[in-house]
């Protein structure tokens, strides 16, 4: 089981499949890099898949810092596991907080990224209607975490009873999850602003969305707006993860964007 160990000593777990341009895929809050099995089984007879349970998740160590510093140590993992597999760059696809936390690693470390693929994620918490304001609310409140996971999962289950493989999988997200290192990560999150930062952002991106909730697209569009060189799509019957409520619909989108992207990258001066 391959392991990176960070400059604190902290180790990271990390996976790599196939051959070829290397996509890194970076999951959502509280799971493990096994939420993209669907994604593994299909890119890696087209591309080198790295996986990384970020620190505080899956099979990786603590995340053991302050809140304002979470997602910088996250994303300085992502590129020392990079530096450490002799990659240059490479195509980051992240979910809900894994788009967080890619759009935290094009910021900071733009020479490390050919392009974004942003999924059922956002940019800026700040509240700017009631229907945000509902919804920062219920995510604020972190004391929910501590409930029985048993009781969380069935809650979960019942909010994807139409995506049976996303179904499972959240459930098992519930049930495995590391609550204290989960709460950190959902406060971090609950402070970005990003809209300024993203406007000097150049990638090609792609910022893709469940039409399930009407918030969802509102926020995803907002994301997309702020990035100059970015496109949106809506994945319809999809929700937070579309990755596995809808697999082969954002596999075929987001592999379509890759071959895209990569043409661009290729005739940009060096």
């Amino acid at each position: 089981m391959p392991y990176l160990k960070a400059k604190d000593g902290i180790y990271i777990h990390y996976e790599c499949y196939g051959e070829g341009e290397p996509l890194v895929f970076i999951h959502g809050l509280g799971a493990s890099s096994d939420m993209y099995k669907p994604q593994v089984d299909y890119f890696q007879e087209h591309f080198k898949i790295i996986l990384i349970d970020l620190r505080g998740n899956g099979k990786s160590g603590l995340l053991e810092c302050d809140v304002e510093s979470v997602l910088n140590k996250q994303a300085e993992d992502i590129k020392e596991l990079l530096r450490f597999l002799e990659i240059r760059s490479a195509i980051f696809i992240g979910v809900s907080y894994g788009g967080v936390l890619i759009q935290q690693v094009a910021i900071k470390f733009p020479e490390i990224v050919k392009s974004l693929v942003i999924v059922d994620s956002f940019c800026d918490t700040s509240i700017d209607s009631y229907q945000k304001l509902f919804a920062m609310v219920g995510a604020h409140q972190t004391w929910i975490l501590h409930a029985p996971k048993k009781w969380l999962a069935k809650l979960t289950k019942s909010s994807y009873k139409k995506w049976p493989k996303a179904c499972r999988e959240m459930e098992g997200i519930i049930l495995n999850m590391r609550t204290y290192e989960t709460k950190l990560q959902r406060k971090a999150i609950n402070r970005i602003r990003f809209n300024e930062q993203l406007s000097k952002v150049k990638i090609p991106t792609l910022c893709l969305v469940g039409d399930h909730t009407k918030l969802g697209k509102k926020m995803m569009e907002q994301v997309s707006s702020c990035i100059q060189n970015s496109e949106l799509k809506v994945i319809e019957n999809s929700f937070d993860p579309s990755n596995l409520c809808q697999p082969k619909v954002f596999n075929k989108i987001v592999h379509k964007f890759i071959s895209n992207s990569l043409q661009i990258f290729t005739i940009r001066p060096i």
